[in-house]
């Protein structure tokens, strides 16, 4: 994380319950958002690749999904989405 501290971050984490849309006017660097919401929790996970199935592209995190993806203490279901959409953004 870089532009915002992880108090700040916490209070964002609900926007990922609404849909994204490209007209989002959003006060959080979206990929920072999903960064965060990766390692918050699985709920806050799910809402993050919803987002990314959704239409914000999933490029600029393929990092964060390789590593959700690999990491077994994550649902398996969760961890194949994060997969699937790091391939999809190829």
């Amino acid at each position: 994380m870089t532009g915002q501290s992880e108090v700040e971050m916490v209070r964002f984490l609900t926007l990922l319950e609404s849909p994204f849309s490209a007209g989002l006017d959003l006060q959080v660097d979206p990929y920072e958002l999903i960064r965060y919401a990766l390692e918050a929790s699985d709920y806050w996970a799910s809402k993050a690749l919803d987002w990314l199935s959704n239409g914000l592209a999933a490029g600029p995190v393929d990092d964060a999904l390789v590593a959700y993806s690999t990491d077994k203490s994550h649902p398996q279901s969760l961890r194949h989405r994060a997969a699937k959409l790091r391939h999809s953004s190829r």
